[in-house]
């Protein structure tokens, strides 16, 4: 396995588990794959007093100390299309309780985390 590949896998281990320790998160999978892409974590949010829950689709991004693209710049908009087109599938399938979704970020540079939460919209809610 090269460095990056394990960096990534490294990373989306760290993300799953900050994100089940998180208030009202639970896993539902990790690397889902259809024709139009993957997403790295899917996650059920529940919001005990609206009693709604939401679908969260997580993009992880690591990138080293210096590197030439920040990790929020790796996540361009032909990127957050296909990870549209694939929540658009999945929510095709999706027999669970949440009724919206959002997608999200989280990211490190060097040793610093960071979660942007609702970073886009997908087109189905």
């Amino acid at each position: 396995m090269n460095q990056r590949h394990q960096l990534g896998k490294e990373s989306e281990a760290y993300a799953k588990s900050w994100f089940l320790q998180q208030q009202g998160y639970r896993f539902v999978t990790s690397n889902y794959r259809c024709r139009w892409g993957e997403i790295d974590l899917i996650f059920e949010q529940d919001f005990p007093e609206s009693r709604k829950t939401e679908l969260v689709f997580v993009e992880v991004r690591a990138r080293g100390v210096g590197a030439w693209v920040s990790p929020l710049e790796s996540v361009d908009w032909k990127k957050q299309r296909r990870l549209q087109k694939t929540a658009v599938y999945f929510m095709s399938q999706y027999r669970g309780p949440a009724s919206s979704m959002r997608f999200d970020l989280i990211f490190c540079e060097g040793a610093t985390w960071g979660h942007l939460p609702n970073l886009w919209f997908g087109g189905a809610q």
